[in-house]
């Protein structure tokens, strides 16, 4: 009986391991559950903003990767810096309506997936930074402590379907550990911990 036991505390054990070894880092990932393409038709926008909180780091870094397709571009890395808004679009390769000519700027990011058929999948954020507390210098003439992790960025995003000039929101689910804000602008912490808790909506 003991051997028994012994044997299954062992696989549940490992099956724990393996799940949290492939599963999004709850503490600096967000994730909208559905996204489509098709080719010459509905394609996938998300815009993402700094909106400059007095909790937030100046400039902020993150990857966006595509779950669940394949293309030419599945995944993107950029910084934005306060005030700034980066529009993402997720199109069928050769989208001959919304691609590189038709739509332009500084803060354009295509992500082109393969041509064929409806494609649909997931969209994956992960902050850049492991430690997002940006520690400042305290006292009267220096910076605060700030934060560089996902919830200090806004995100939103829609399916867009061109032909009947209609759509629909994409979720965003973020901010998982439900975190909370562990420090002060006047006190350096000596601890660091994702916080700043609004979340990602």
């Amino acid at each position: 009986m003991r051997k028994t036991l012994i044997f299954v505390i062992a696989i549940l054990a490992s099956l724990a391991l393996f799940q949290n070894a492939f599963g999004a880092a709850k503490t600096r990932a967000a994730i909208s559950p559905y996204m489509q393409t098709d080719a010459d038709s509905t394609y996938t926008f998300v815009g993402i903003t700094h909106p400059s909180l007095n909790t937030a780091a100046t400039q902020i870094g993150l990857t966006v990767s595509t779950v669940g397709l394949v293309g030419a571009t599945p995944s993107t890395t950029f910084t934005i810096t306060a005030g700034q808004t980066y529009r993402i679009f997720i199109v069928s390769t050769n989208h001959s309506t919304i691609n590189s000519s038709t739509v332009t700027g500084d803060r354009v990011i295509f992500m082109s997936t393969t041509t064929g058929s409806s494609t649909t999948g997931q969209l994956l954020f992960l902050g850049n930074s492991v430690d997002p507390l940006v520690r400042g210098i305290t006292g009267g003439t220096g910076q605060p402590n700030r934060l560089q992790g996902l919830n200090q960025l806004s995100m939103w995003g829609a399916i867009v379907i061109p032909s009947t000039s209609t759509g629909f929101a994409m979720e965003f689910i973020g901010d998982a550990h439900d975190s909370a804000s562990v420090f002060t602008t006047g006190t350096l912490q000596g601890q660091s911990r994702l916080s700043g808790g609004r979340g990602v909506k």
